[in-house]
Parts: C-alpha cells; sequence; structure tokens
C-alpha cells in the first residue's frame, strides 16, 4: 500500500501535469510491489503533492527553479514488499512518469530524487488499527505476498 509524497519545485507541474504524474506514481509503486491491477488495489495508493513557493528551490546554493523541474519523492511502503531489483525499476518508472508528465519546450531539466521508506512491521497504522502484513496484502491484492501474508496470519 503506497504512500507517496512529491515536493514539486516551483512551477514544475500545472493541474495537468500534476494528474499526468499522480497517475504515473502510481503505476510506478503498484508495478514495484506487484499490486493487483484493479481499482481496489489501486485505490490503496495514495499521492500527495507539496508545491514549493518560489525562492525556496536551490542546487549549489544558486536558485534553480529556472533550470530545473523537479519531483522529489517520498515513497513509504510497509518492509519485506518490494526487494533491490523492485526499487531499481520504481526508481526507473518514477523518473518516466516526471518526464512523460512535463509539458514538451520547456526547456528545463527533469529531475526526480526517491526515498524509499520502509516502515517496519507492526509501525503502520490505518483507519484507527495497526494493519500488519496479512491485511496490507490482503486491501492491495498483492499477489507475490500471498503466501507470506498466509505464513505470518
Amino acid at each position: 500500500m503506497p504512500m507517496i509524497t512529491a515536493r514539486l519545485t516551483p512551477g514544475a507541474f500545472d493541474d495537468t501535469a500534476k494528474a499526468a504524474l499522480a497517475r504515473g506514481l502510481t503505476a510506478a509503486a503498484c508495478k514495484a510491489e506487484s499490486m493487483a491491477d484493479t481499482p481496489k488495489a489501486w485505490s490503496q495508493a495514495l499521492v500527495m503533492f507539496q508545491d514549493l513557493a518560489p525562492g525556496t528551490f536551490f542546487v549549489g546554493a544558486e536558485p534553480a527553479e529556472s533550470r530545473v523541474r523537479g519531483a522529489f519523492i517520498t515513497y513509504e511502503l510497509s518492509v519485506g514488499i518490494i526487494d533491490a531489483a523492485r526499487k531499481a525499476t520504481f526508481a526507473a518508472d518514477v523518473q518516466a512518469a516526471a518526464e512523460a508528465a512535463a509539458a514538451p519546450g520547456d526547456g528545463r531539466r527533469v529531475v526526480t530524487s526517491a526515498v524509499i521508506w520502509e516502515v517496519p512491521e507492526g509501525q503502520w497504522a490505518q483507519l484507527g488499527a495497526i494493519w500488519r502484513l496479512p491485511e496490507i496484502a490482503a486491501a492491495a491484492e498483492f499477489g507475490h505476498l500471498a503466501a507470506i501474508a498466509r505464513r505470518a496470519s
């Protein structure tokens, strides 16, 4: 059950581009987690945007919003859901999603960075309860974790 927060550099993505980016980030996370391609499973994926204000994005101590369209991602998920190969695929898919969502001809380079936070078992609370791997696997319809979820319950 991915939860993604994306901090966007000033003016990087308009509302239409944000909607496209949200779809791309959802697809990347659901693919990484091998979630079922169903509305129920995808409804478990959360994407939140935080737009940085003008004058708040710097690279090398220099204002950079006129040079870079950035999406800086924090991807939170339960520990044990994705391995190193899935993480690498997620990173590539995030960059591809940001490039696809960005308006062409803008001239600014599209840059992404993603921090993957794996939440330890028993530390994810949702809807007033602690969700453990069996509940998460059932809600997200994880195909590859079905055996793990059965063993854990």
